[in-house]
């Protein structure tokens, strides 16, 4: 398909100008970045001709091996961008095993058009838009300019995004790649929505929330956004600690991993995320005593925030200091609303110290929570009828069939099954799980310190060069 010289095209009530990527509809700006600007602009230079789905593939990623629901997702997020119904095909027209094509017509306009006159989205957005925008240091009290977007909406929508980040779940985190890209539509420059946005990318990468991309496109995706908020601000802490999160979890590159989140913890020592970051990377490899000051650092900078009293929690765990974790993982459930993980991670502390009683309660509560009320209850009655060891053999074909191998190790190991902790390992290595970083470290896992399995496991995450330890007595 050969690629139009013009960079302004008509269709329907929309134009889009390419060079200046911006896209109205009826004067108003409709934001729009990322993917979906892309798949647009392929499709309108097609002039209402079918584009087949090995071109998008070439163009939006080359040399790269991408599954076709990918393109799929992204052309859901243009429809919903777009106000069109995806069953409508009022738009976008599906040609089903082929690709896709504009159904308005398509009309190529001079590229010295001048611009409609961008409107509002909503007077909502724009006036809580001017307040936020009002709350931004001045041009003169800023190093560099990437902290500061052009405009103040693209500060307001990035803010929107990072507290939906934090909820660590898929729904939230696809939204706010969304609200990521729509900031960078407004000011493609803006060096914290960069940021930001390869943060959410390596959050798409955790095994946690099912990926909702492949992890080679999302490592990828969030190596991109972070070298780009890097080269418009290299002063941008969050971008050097996505790569340092990124070579520990993924590459298991241990130097490079240290050697980015000690640049980070120059350049902002007192931010949170990137305190338990490096607090994450000190228990990882067993420095626990400074991974535990690491982390209390962070939870007195944000003593409300549920994730620093899990990681505490867990760091105090690693380093056989059972009470005061118990304490953290306690304080992280008191935090409303209900929430899943820190009673699975306390769980997992429970039963590897045999504590079966208190750590069913909390595995029934997180099944609660999941809104498998009635799972919960049938592991009760399994308990009660047939023993704790029938109700795990029920439990952990669930664990495993949400991907989260390590964790599905460390019950095993719980319920004396050390081949099938090593089986579960083993499929953590093959699909990269994000916790496999703290194998060595965990306490189920020392009984296994000296098993073949599970030292190969260690060389190929690059831990056998720590020491093995023998299990520690629990306080």
């Amino acid at each position: 398909m050969s690629i139009p010289t013009m960079s302004v095209y008509e269709f329907g009530p929309f134009v889009l100008d390419t060079v200046e990527r911006r896209l109205t509809r009826d004067g108003e700006r409709v934001p729009i970045g990322g993917k979906a600007l892309q798949i647009l602009q392929l499709l309108a230079e097609a002039g209402g001709r079918l584009v087949e789905r090995g071109t998008f593939h070439e163009r939006l990623w080359p040399g790269a091996a991408v599954e076709d629901r990918t393109l799929t997702v992204h052309v859901s997020t243009l429809r919903r961008l777009l106000g069109d119904a995806p069953s409508s095909d009022g738009i976008i027209e599906t040609v089903a095993g082929a690709g896709y094509r504009l159904l308005p017509p398509v009309r190529s306009l001079h590229d010295n058009v001048e611009p409609a006159e961008v409107a509002p989205r909503n007077t909502i957005t724009i006036s809580v838009a001017k307040w936020t925008g009002s709350l931004l240091p001045m041009p003169d009290q800023l190093p560099l300019p990437g902290h500061r977007p052009r405009i103040a909406e693209a500060y307001f929508l990035q803010v929107q995004a990072r507290a939906l980040l934090k909820i660590a779940e898929r729904k939230p985190t696809l939204k706010a790649l969304d609200l990521f890209e729509q900031a960078l539509a407004l000011d493609p420059d803006y060096a914290t929505a960069h940021a930001g946005l390869a943060s959410t990318y390596l959050q798409m990468a955790s095994s946690s929330i099912l990926r909702p991309l492949p992890l080679a496109e999302a490592t990828r995706l969030a190596y991109q956004s972070a070298q780009r908020a890097i080269a418009l601000d290299e002063t941008l802490a969050e971008a050097w600690t996505t790569l340092g999160k990124l070579k520990m979890n993924y590459e298991w590159d241990w130097q490079g991993a240290e050697a980015d989140l000690d640049h980070a913890m120059a350049l902002a020592p007192d931010d949170v995320d990137t305190l338990m970051a490096c607090g994450r990377f000190l228990s990882a490899t067993g420095q626990h005593a400074s991974a535990i000051n690491v982390l209390n650092r962070a939870r007195t900078l944000e003593p409300a925030r549920r994730e620093t009293l899990e990681f505490v929690g867990q760091a105090c765990w690693y380093a056989g200091r059972i009470e005061p974790a118990l304490a953290a993982f306690a304080g992280a459930i008191a935090l409303p609303p209900p929430e899943k993980r820190a009673y699975f991670r306390r769980m997992l502390l429970l039963d590897q110290v045999g504590r079966h009683d208190e750590a069913m309660a909390d595995r029934c509560m997180w099944l609660q929570i999941c809104g498998e009320l009635a799972t919960g209850s049938k592991l009760r009655e399994l308990e009660h009828r047939s023993g704790w060891k029938a109700a795990m053999m029920e439990w952990l074909p669930i664990v495993e069939r949400v991907n989260l191998w390590p964790e599905a190790a460390q019950q095993w190991m719980a319920a004396g099954e050390p081949d099938s902790a090593l089986d579960a390992l083993e499929r953590g290595l093959a699909e990269r799980s994000t916790n496999m970083s703290f194998l060595m470290e965990a306490p189920s896992f020392r009984p296994l310190h000296g098993a073949p399995r599970f030292r190969k496991i260690a060389r190929q995450i690059g831990l056998d060069r720590l020491q093995l330890r023998e299990p520690r007595a629990a306080e």
